[in-house]
């Protein structure tokens, strides 16, 4: 016992004669647990992101030998041309090794999908048809000097008409090699593929985990913020201006006249989608257009046109437009047909909007899905940044909302209006920060201004005065001049030039986590529909 005194009076003292040669030791030892625990933690995320990210690695180009020397050499010079004059159209993106096929999220999920041949082709014909855009635009954006330069050699081509068609021809002779190739199909299949919108890289050193945690809190307040506004009635919004009205001339749904004839069994492609031409895009365009109800301020407040205003991009707010385009994606595996509505600002400012978000041109974008039937099965929107994305299903319809791995649910503050499409959908649009407050179906209001519909290929040659045609995106489908101070305060969350204003197919729609506007999969991963749902016509998806 007094032995065991002994042994407990010395090792007190022991401790005493530590702390008091090394006063911070213990503090010193619980930093340094502190820090290796935390590069440990580190250390564990970036292994895990560059494993995650093995297959995110440059793909070999794929090529078929034996090809036609001059269409090959003539195309891939003019992909040279064009990235060295920067007028890369970026509405689609390349496949490597096929010069003449682009793809889209859509085309490359549907990849694994195909069944049979018709549907082969009808892929193929698709990355066809998109390469043949997006050159025609890129051709029609090249500068007049370019042009010169091209002509100046052997068997140059003399204007912009001439060169697309001998760019046309050339990638016919390709094709018409390339598809009798016994290795034609696999060795395509495995060279489809799109980029994704985040940087992994830039997540490891803008230490994402810790980042994530103040960005997550601020996403559930922002959420509650707008289910308040959507919950709220119309009358208890605060209106900063006037309201004004704005719909679509010949727009509207009204009285049934939804486009039934174009959904008929007869009129369906291989993939089970409408087979449109422009006279049905336009019909179902104007049937599905919205009424817009802006909260006016300022100028800053009417949605229009984009204009060149010498290089910079502008917004002619005397010409209200909203320009749209035609997408696809999955709903229960299948391929559903959407129609995007997009507005552009020439600002977002205001007193209400955040100041870090404040900059020179703002929109928004509406998407429509439209099952088998015509019958809309799903309202989403979101700024033009990619920012505050939010759904609108059919509450009918929906038999679970699915939570994601980052403990978010897919936010819906409102589920899509149940006399849509009887009435038009119409959009509550605030002041300056110009956010959806309310969605509902009405009439449009007898005084309603009119908007022009106008096609999305437009801002992607858009003319100048002088005659020229530029695009308003850049090469990597950033819009010019949208310039925000987001990028330095959001860098984490691994999105290039976040905040700023995009090119469609480029939107990245979350900052936690990753996901894609146009990702084809995007409403199958949040939602379970009900297969069991008929519609007004009585019949089944």
């Amino acid at each position: 016992m007094k032995y065991r005194r002994m042994q407990n009076r010395n090792a007190r003292l022991e401790k005493r004669m530590v702390r008091s040669a090394f006063p911070n030791a213990g503090q010193q030892r619980k930093t340094s647990i502190r820090r290796h625990l935390f590069i440990v933690t580190v250390a564990v995320f970036v292994i895990g992101l560059l494993q995650g990210c093995a297959g995110l690695a440059p793909r070999q180009k794929a090529a078929l030998p034996g090809r036609p020397p001059q269409a090959e050499q003539l195309l891939t010079e003019l992909d040279a041309v064009v990235a060295q004059a920067g007028v890369q159209d970026a509405s689609s993106f390349k496949v490597p090794g096929f010069p003449y096929l682009r793809t889209n999220r859509f085309l490359a999920a549907m990849k694994e999908r195909l069944v049979g041949d018709e549907q082969k082709t009808l892929w193929v014909k698709e990355m066809y048809r998109l390469d043949y855009e997006a050159r025609k635009k890129e051709i029609q954006n090249l500068p007049n000097e370019t042009l010169s330069d091209l002509n100046s050699k052997p068997g140059g081509i003399p204007d912009r008409e001439a060169l697309l068609v001998r760019t046309s021809t050339a990638a016919a002779q390709l094709f018409e090699y390339d598809r009798i190739q016994p290795v034609f199909f696999e060795t395509l299949r495995g060279a489809v593929a799109v980029p994704e919108e985040y940087s992994t890289s830039m997540r490891v050193f803008g230490l994402y985990p810790i980042a994530a945690i103040p960005i997550t809190i601020g996403t559930k307040i922002a959420y509650n913020k707008f289910r308040k506004w959507h919950q709220s009635p119309m009358a208890d919004l605060t209106v900063e201006g006037r309201l004004m009205a704005f719909a679509a001339k010949g727009g509207g749904t009204s009285g049934g006249g939804k486009p039934a004839h174009l959904f008929t069994a007869a009129r369906r492609n291989a993939f089970g989608l409408p087979d449109l031409n422009h006279a049905d895009i336009m019909t179902l365009v104007r049937s599905y257009a919205p009424v817009i109800i802006q909260d006016v301020v300022a100028g800053y407040d009417r949605f229009g046109e984009a204009v060149w205003n010498d290089t910079t991009v502008a917004i002619d707010q005397r010409r209200p437009v909203i320009y749209y385009y035609i997408t696809t994606s999955f709903i229960r595996q299948i391929p559903v047909l959407q129609i995007n509505y997009t507005l552009w600002y020439s600002e977002r400012s205001g007193e209400k909007t955040p100041s870090y978000e404040k900059g020179p041109l703002d929109g928004l974008t509406l998407r429509i899905s439209l099952d088998r039937n015509g019958q809309p099965v799903m309202a989403d929107i979101m700024n033009n940044c990619g920012c505050y994305h939010f759904y609108a299903p059919p509450k009918e319809r929906v038999d679970k909302i699915v939570s994601s791995s980052d403990g978010l649910y897919p936010f819906v503050p409102v589920w899509l209006p149940p006399d849509y499409p009887d009435k038009s959908l119409t959009l509550r649009v605030n002041s300056g920060w110009h956010q959806v407050e309310h969605l509902y179906a009405s009439e449009a209001p007898a005084d309603a201004a009119i908007y022009r519909l106008i096609p999305y290929d437009r801002l992607e040659a858009l003319p100048r005065a002088d005659g020229s045609y530029a695009s308003v995106f850049t090469a990597a489908g950033i819009m010019k001049n949208s310039t925000r101070i987001e990028p330095y305060i959001f860098f984490s969350v691994g999105i290039h030039d976040i905040g700023y204003m995009r090119q469609r197919n480029h939107h990245a729609v979350k900052m936690i986590g990753r996901a894609h506007f146009t990702d084809p999969d995007i409403f199958d991963g949040k939602f379970v529909f009900n297969p069991a749902e008929q519609n007004r016509s009585g019949a089944a998806w």
